[in-house]
């Protein structure tokens, strides 16, 4: 996953940070423009500026949060991961769901398509985060449970779903007290 971008093109974008204030008082508005565009792509350049200047982490995690109108592109499956890996004990629960919400839908995958991604899943899951992991291991739930397979095919899905090492403490729901951020036509 890693990406070779020319880190100059960023410096011209980052300007004061300052450590107090509020949330938009921090940064300046072409900082924030550039991680607005940053956090609508694929995530991958996002990760690549925070590993190169990693005390932004924090502020896009907030910002994250704020964020209702993404573009239709999907985030990276892996770069997603590295941000949760990198903002590791800064985690509000609205920058988690928002997260997610950015990664590849799959409630309309048929079985097959379902089993290929899982597999995907297994094969791969030392890179993947496990709140990711646990994500899709109940979004793989949900459409197993909204669909009429048959059950052969279903008792093979669930016998690898069994091998996901997922997250189970993280609660997807909007009883936080950033619930009032959720808007219903993201989901």
């Amino acid at each position: 996953m890693e990406e070779n971008y020319d880190l100059n093109v960023y410096d011209r974008f980052l300007g004061d940070f300052k450590e107090d204030g509020n949330h938009w008082d921090k940064i300046e508005k072409r900082t924030a423009t550039l991680f607005q565009v940053l956090i609508d792509g694929d995530l991958k350049e996002l990760v690549f500026v925070l590993k190169h200047y990693p005390k932004y982490v924090n502020l896009v995690c907030d910002h994250f949060r704020y964020l209702y109108n993404y573009s239709a592109q999907d985030a990276d499956l892996y770069a997603a991961s590295k941000l949760l890996d990198m903002s590791e004990g800064y985690q509000p629960k609205q920058f988690v769901r928002n997260l997610v919400r950015k990664l590849k839908k799959i409630d309309e995958y048929d079985i097959s398509k379902l089993k290929l991604f899982l597999d995907e899943l297994l094969k791969n899951q030392e890179k993947i985060h496990p709140i990711i992991l646990g994500y899709y291991k109940m979004e793989i739930e949900n459409n197993i449970s909204n669909n009429n397979y048959h059950k052969l095919q279903v008792k093979v899905i669930e016998k690898s779903l069994v091998k996901l090492i997922v997250e189970t403490s993280f609660d997807f729901t909007a009883s936080d007290r950033d619930a009032n951020l959720d808007i219903p036509y993201m989901d």
